[in-house]
């Protein structure tokens, strides 16, 4: 009986060491499949073994490479759950919070993916990726909020449900070629990378109304039935460079460069450019700079700065040979990867990258010369998105197409992009002068320096809101029954953002005493002093403004010296303001001078007492209050209250030039109000 249990025993023993090296050895093959690239079979191979798992460690390994297959087939779904169920079991390796960060960030999920990144950060404090990761997050959350210029949208015509990507244009902008999965394509087996078809070139040609016809596979031998794509066309669109990737069972081949020329009609493959001695080596994405004598590429060759990186690569003549190929260096290139370099017709280089920091996954960056040095800048929101964002070509300096997978649920797709104008708002506000209150439906005539010419009224409480064109100069006329009219000026020159300004304007009834400021003579004369010059200019721009009212020019004085001799002397200010105005156009019959001396003391207004808090509102500032005041400065500030020069419309001109459109003052572009 003994010697029975010890067989049953050691049977079991046998059975269930047979059926854990069959699972080693699948999970072996299953580790081949990723490291050849065959995500597709590594998935599902690793989703099959995790059903089979005996214990909490082979289930959080299992779990670990199921989402890194995941990963790399771009499914951010299955990534995400099996990254989770991995860190459940207890995974060990500090990374899982780093690619958790990353899928939470593309997800737009920012604040859990910073938190996943503080993770990995406190694991591994020298790696400064888990640093980097929050800023990137948090650079994002900005740019979300605050978008630039650019608008984004999706070409229905060019996209299907399957992956279409890399576009590239011909000259005239009117031709598309990309990269598209769609049936029906060359090959008959799904990629065993991706699990998608192999990918095809299509092309798609734009009509008079500027409509994409359904695309097509261009007829020639351009597509394989393995992965063709990532083209770029020259600009008399007869040679095509573009990306060939051979797919053999259980090897790694990469992918080459290849030449084809148009002839015809038809596409005819010429040649492969070799870039590197070792074959083995993968090149590909190429795109051209707009003399030809330049070819930035893709290349995963370990000389590079780790996953695949771009490159350069030059010849003296359309017709040599190309050079050595040299690596863009640390400003560009980062140990993650590089792609989908691209031109624009300046001769700026673009990329997507996911090293540098980023909004999600893959983000499109623009890099200059600057010194020598390449400069790299992420080109922000709506341009890139938490999503993957790819190659970016131009129809000019501001409008183009890109490729990605903002909307996840299509795979990649082409999105046709531009720049709207700056959004350059005016908020308006017009007030009586003297009471402050908003005028309400006062006429606003807008002329432009473009040509433009509109009206706008103000609101019941004398607002008004109006767009404006950027580098354009504006001139304002303000103007209501039973008021002056007023002017204003605004520029939009040097506006490169969207802004709102802001401009308030002042209003004079006809019927109130307006007094003119900063009006200056020397002592004990009537002669003006230069500093008066500025005020009486304004006055002038309200009388050629409103030529149609006659006016009175009424000087004042304080209460020291004789009466006479205040009349006097105040008449003489009076006459020198008029002499003034008449020297500068003003007509003579439109003016009257008056010296009124001492003979009505200011009373305080508003807005005076407001700045002088010792004086009330209505208070008459008499002989007898000055004296009244407890310190000299008081009684002084008084005084000058008193020394001043108004003016009153006292009639109407029957005959006169009718008021029409003012030019364009370019030099103004004070949005102040003006001193009354």
């Amino acid at each position: 009986m003994r010697q029975r249990w010890v067989f049953i025993i050691l049977t079991l023993f046998l059975l269930l060491s047979i059926a854990a090296q069959g699972q080693n050895r699948r999970l072996q093959r299953a580790d081949k499949y990723y490291k050849v690239g065959e995500y597709t079979k590594a998935f599902e191979l690793y989703t099959k073994l995790y059903t089979k798992a005996k214990n909490r460690t082979e289930k959080a390994e299992i779990s670990y490479k199921a989402g890194l297959a995941a990963r790399q087939l771009g499914n951010l779904s299955y990534q995400l759950s099996w990254l989770r169920r991995a860190l459940k079991y207890k995974y060990q390796d500090p990374k899982i919070y780093l690619y958790l960060a990353e899928a939470y960030k593309m997800r737009g999920a920012y604040d859990v993916a910073k938190q996943y990144y503080a993770s990995y950060k406190d694991l591994v404090p020298d790696d400064p990726a888990g640093e980097l990761g929050i800023q990137s997050c948090e650079l994002a959350q900005q740019w979300l909020n605050h978008p630039t210029r650019f608008v984004v949208n999706y070409v229905t015509k060019i996209n299907s449900r399957y992956n279409d990507f890399a576009p590239t244009l011909s000259e005239d902008t009117t031709t598309i070629y990309f990269t598209s999965t769609r049936p029906p394509s060359k090959g008959k087996k799904l990629n065993p990378n991706t699990g998608t078809n192999f990918a095809d070139i299509y092309v798609a040609q734009m009509d008079k109304r500027g409509v994409w016809s359904t695309p097509k596979l261009p007829d020639g031998d351009l597509n394989t039935e393995f992965d063709d794509g990532a083209s770029y066309i020259s600009p008399d669109g007869t040679t095509m460079y573009f990306t060939r990737c051979p797919n053999v069972k259980d090897q790694n081949m990469g992918c080459q460069i290849w030449v084809a020329h148009l002839k015809d009609g038809k596409w005819t493959v010429e040649r492969q450019i070799k870039l590197f001695a070792d074959s083995s080596i993968s090149v590909g994405q190429p795109y051209l700079t707009p003399d030809q004598m330049t070819m930035y590429f893709v290349s995963d060759n370990p000389a590079g700065h780790g996953g695949k990186d771009i490159w350069l690569v030059k010849r003296r003549s359309p017709s040599s040979d190309w050079g050595q190929p040299v690596n863009l260096g640390p400003k560009i290139n980062t140990k993650e990867d590089e792609l989908f370099p691209s031109v624009d017709r300046n001769g700026n280089l673009y990329f997507a990258s996911r090293g540098h920091l980023t909004m999600g996954g893959f983000d499109i960056f623009k890099a200059t010369k600057v010194n020598g040095q390449w400069k790299v800048v992420n080109l922000k929101s709506p341009i890139n998105s938490p999503a993957n964002d790819y190659r970016m070509v131009f129809i000019s300096n501001n409008r183009g197409y890109l490729a990605s997978n903002r909307y996840m649920r299509n795979g990649d797709d082409i999105f046709y992009f531009f720049q709207r104008p700056i959004k350059i708002m005016l908020k308006g506000l017009v007030l009586n002068d003297k009471t402050r209150a908003g005028v309400e439906y006062a006429d606003i005539i807008v002329e432009g320096s473009d040509g433009s010419h509109r009206k706008v009224k103000t609101d019941y409480d004398g607002i008004f809101n109006l767009g404006l064109k950027e580098n354009t100069d504006y001139f304002f006329i303000v103007e209501k029954e039973g008021f002056l009219r007023s002017k204003t000026s605004i520029s939009t020159k040097g506006i490169n953002q969207d802004t709102t300004l802001e401009t308030t304007i002042y209003l004079n009834q006809i019927n109130q005493i307006v007094q003119i400021p900063n009006i200056r003579y020397f002592f004990n004369d009537t002669t003006l002093r230069p500093e008066s010059k500025v005020a009486l200019d304004k006055l002038i721009e309200i009388l050629q403004l409103n030529p149609g009212i006659k006016v009175e020019i009424m000087a004042h004085t304080d209460y020291r010296g004789t009466e006479e001799y205040n009349i006097r002397l105040s008449q003489g200010r009076a006459n020198s303001v008029v002499d003034y105005l008449i020297k500068h156009g003003i007509k003579r019959d439109r003016l009257v001078a008056k010296g009124y001396g001492e003979t009505r003391p200011f009373v305080v207004d508003e807005q005076t007492a407001k700045k002088y808090p010792f004086l009330k509102k209505g208070q008459k500032l008499t002989e007898k209050f000055i004296k009244s005041l407890p310190s000299q400065e008081q009684q002084e500030i008084c005084n000058e209250l008193n020394r001043r020069t108004e003016f009153r419309v006292i009639g109407k001109i029957e005959h006169y030039e009718k008021f029409g459109s003012v030019p364009v003052d370019s030099t103004n572009t004070n949005t102040n109000p003006p001193q009354k």
